[in-house]
């Protein structure tokens, strides 16, 4: 059984997969997540975390659309108990005691789980803490005589008080002395803390995947439920949108920043259009019920040696290790290349799905995505949005003519700059003076990029 887990800072991926072992494995769920798990057949989405704020969170029309395809949802912890006590009137499964406390309105603010980490290549580390965790671990200490009734419950008001950025237990202890809270207690808390503190959100999320190991070997059918879903315009374009794996606020995900490489050096229009050849192939197969057998999925990993020169070990491992394709994932890429291989292009639809692999066929990948890697990390201080004008003490003048003279090699800077970044890839000279900006930022600024203090 196809089950996706979206999942961050609560668990590892690696816990996750004790748990329940085949699933998988998704960073925080966002918007699009969920239709693009349906639409890759998946038979069951387990929501743990999820992104909100600066990235667009999981709609909840995307999770009654994947319910009403027969798709099971689960929610739990975080973002998912937060989804599923907002639907389980409708059919999503939630469970633990964040979702029971958020369904029988014990909690209510959606501060109580949210908390601030870092990306995926720290593993999602955690910044702050979750109120949840807070008070959870507040109230067992109130249990167990460590503190008073009513120090607990002044701790828990000071954490509350907190932007839930700035939320952990250090800062309320600090909290708890700067308002006189007595002293005894707040040492012995400190020293129970190590051993005694309750992070519900990782219970709740251990339940659920319990729950649903249980679940699957039930041989369960496929979800019904009583309301009919319309299509209404914004839907439609919700899905359009989220077929192209993109989001309608300038947000840089890796994808998008692969792109904006591509973009940036003038190369984008014809990877693009390699790439919905690529796609297209792929669909025209699946359409036409092809389906590669062993041989020519081997067939297809020969010539695709053949066409890069890997005619030795070492370079076939060289060319595997700088397109990141693990082995786990080579079986279905080359699965894909003997269907793209076998069939005709018919269709722009999947694109953007291909992009990726069409640059890894053609050996750009690993030295777009390094390019990536260096510049998130450089422009980490700026935020998601990335650096201004203000920021870097330039005009608007000033990045065009940098931007056309110097990175493009062009003698002058177009008059027509939409009609310019159109034919670079970029939507509009909006996106394309964000990428220039960050660009710029990236090659001229580095690490003496202005912080936030």
């Amino acid at each position: 059984m196809k089950i996706h887990v979206f999942v961050g800072p609560t668990l590892s991926h690696s816990a996750v997969e004790q748990e329940l072992p085949g699933a998988i494995i998704s960073a925080p769920v966002a918007f699009g997540d969920v239709y693009r798990a349906v639409k890759s057949r998946a038979q069951a989405i387990a929501i743990i975390d999820g992104y909100f704020e600066r990235t667009p969170a999981v709609w909840h029309k995307e999770i009654l659309w994947a319910m009403s395809e027969g798709v099971h949802v689960f929610g739990a912890s975080s973002m998912g108990a937060l989804r599923a006590a907002e639907l389980a009137d409708f059919g999503m499964q939630g469970v633990g005691a964040i979702f029971n406390c958020f369904r029988n309105g014990e909690l209510e603010d959606d501060d109580e789980v949210t908390v601030v980490h870092g990306s995926a290549d720290d593993g999602f580390k955690l910044h702050s803490e979750a109120m949840v965790n807070l008070r959870t671990s507040f109230l067992a200490a109130a249990a167990t005589n460590v503190v008073s009734p009513a120090t607990t419950e002044a701790l828990i008001e000071l954490a509350k008080r907190r932007f839930y950025a700035e939320r952990s237990f250090e800062r309320t202890l600090k909290d708890a002395a700067d308002s006189n809270l007595p002293p005894e207690e707040i040492a012995a808390l400190r020293l129970w803390w190590p051993t005694g503190r309750i992070d519900q959100k990782a219970l709740d999320a251990l339940l659920l995947l319990r729950n649903l190991h249980l679940w699957r070997e039930g041989n369960p059918q496929p979800q019904r439920v009583s309301y009919r879903l319309e299509p209404t315009d914004a839907w439609l374009e919700a899905c359009r949108v989220a077929e192209l794996g993109a989001t309608s606020t300038p947000v840089a995900t890796e994808h998008s920043m692969l792109e904006e490489e591509l973009k940036l050096t003038g190369s984008y229009i014809a990877v693009r259009d390699a790439a919905i050849a690529r796609a297209a192939t792929h669909e025209e197969a699946r359409r036409s019920g092809f389906r590669p057998d062993p041989a020519s999925v081997a067939q297809a990993a020969e010539s695709l040696r053949r066409d890069l020169g890997l005619f030795e070990p070492a370079d076939y491992s060289r060319w595997q290790r700088s397109e990141r394709l693990e082995a786990t994932r080579l079986p279905a890429f080359f699965e894909e290349h003997a269907c793209v291989l076998w069939a005709q292009p018919q269709t722009l639809l999947w694109a953007k799905e291909a992009l990726a692999n069409q640059l890894r066929v053609t050996q750009q990948y690993g030295r777009l995505i390094e390019r990536v890697d260096a510049k998130v990390r450089c422009l980490a201080n700026f935020g998601l949005r990335g650096p201004s004008l203000g920021d870097l003490h330039m005009t608007e003048d000033e990045l065009w003519s940098w931007f056309f003279k110097e990175k493009l090699g062009e003698k002058e800077v177009p008059e027509h700059l939409d009609r310019r970044a159109v034919s670079l890839g970029f939507l509009d000279k909006d996106e394309m003076r964000s990428a220039a900006l960050r660009e710029f930022t990236f090659l001229k600024v580095g690490p003496r990029a202005p912080t936030d203090g």
